[in-house]
């Protein structure tokens, strides 16, 4: 195929973390029980319209679902669309060339047919999981639908249960320990809101743990709805960034910069500090994230999280005579370039079963 008809993306890998299924099953399998499940005797696996979970105006649903086990590998792959009832797409008239402006207009679907927000890829091979994300849908919508499909939806795990997917830091990149880590940097200057003054009032936030020889300390700055995400997670629990919030003036910009950095003088940081991170901050944006080491620092571009960069063959359609290269993603390649991480993660030692 020509260079066009593909495009290269990243794979990014996640893990269940802190969630205890039944049994000792995998996330796994416990997707595959859940899609076994039957509603008027037709199983999830065989109608999508019953995988759709309804989140306000919001939809998704996995569309296609494949179960590597009929082809005797221990999988599970599909992906996650999103769509909205009814929604209206703007179409601008490009035949008005001489025109001072072009007609804007918002025209329905086709009937019985619904405009697609966006579409992302996943794999589940025991408790690892890969994921493409797309510019609107990334693992934490994962999460929340895997989280309404097992818990909600089929009762095939406890109501406690939550899907939490942790990232996992390329110990090639950082060294092997946290002792190779000086400090991480998250986020940066959120850009102030239109027609506000230059000069804003910047509001720093500041967490210090310590506990022994080792210490962490927090601060970070970005706009409102990202600030409350995090600190809620540094902070433990929205009530403290409540009492934050409230003395920030209505009018003025928070700013706030996180930067975890680890001192320790006689013995080595744990492993556990390291897992903890990994969760913590599984969902903030790879852009937002910049790990400073020994020897240097890496770019804010995600790449101490372990990830896979494939080449995924594009889908077409055909026009009249002519056939088009879209911008969908093969579903039968994305797997392929799946798999394929998960056996070169394997064969270097990065992932195990453990």
């Amino acid at each position: 195929m020509a260079l066009g008809d593909r495009r290269t993306v990243t794979i990014h890998y996640r893990r269940l973390a802190d969630s205890v299924l039944p049994n000792g099953t995998t996330l796994e399998e416990s997707v595959r029980s859940a899609m076994s499940k039957t509603v008027d005797g037709i199983a999830l696996a065989n109608r999508y319209a019953l995988r759709v979970w309804e989140c306000g105006e919001d939809n998704y649903f996995v569309n296609n679902y494949y179960d590597g086990k009929k082809d005797g590998h221990d999988l599970v792959f599909g992906d996650i669309l999103h769509f909205t009832r009814g929604h209206l797409q703007a179409l601008f008239d490009a035949g008005q060339k001489d025109a001072a402006s072009a007609s804007v207009e918002q025209m329905p679907a086709p009937e019985r047919k619904e405009y697609v927000h966006s579409i992302m890829h996943w794999m589940l091979a025991g408790n690892h999981a890969f994921v493409i994300q797309s510019l609107s849908l990334k693992t934490d919508t994962l999460e929340s639908y895997l989280t309404w499909l097992l818990k909600d939806k089929t009762d095939v795990v406890p109501k406690t249960f939550q899907t939490v997917l942790a990232s996992k830091f390329d110990e090639d990149v950082i060294g092997g320990d946290l002792a190779d880590i000086q400090e991480l940097v998250i986020g940066g200057v959120a850009t102030p809101a239109p027609m506000e003054p230059q000069t804003q009032l910047q509001q720093v936030v500041t967490e210090k743990i310590t506990a022994q020889s080792e210490s962490l300390e927090t601060q970070r700055t970005t706009g409102w709805q990202h600030a409350r995400e995090i600190l809620a997670t540094l902070l433990g629990g929205t009530a403290n960034v409540e009492k934050i919030m409230k003395a920030v003036p209505d009018d003025a910009d928070l700013r706030v910069e996180v930067r975890i950095g680890y001192q320790t003088k006689k013995r080595q940081v744990s492993r556990e500090g390291l897992k903890q991170l990994e969760t913590g901050l599984r969902n903030i944006p790879d852009s937002q994230l910049e790990v400073r080491a020994k020897g240097g620092s890496k770019t804010a571009d995600g790449s101490i999280r372990l990830h896979h960069t494939a080449s995924i063959k594009l889908r077409t359609a055909q026009q009249g005579d002519e056939v088009r290269t879209g911008s969908l993603l093969d579903p039968n390649d994305v797997l392929r370039a799946m798999k394929e991480a998960l056996e070169i993660f394997v064969a270097n030692g990065k992932i195990t079963d453990d």
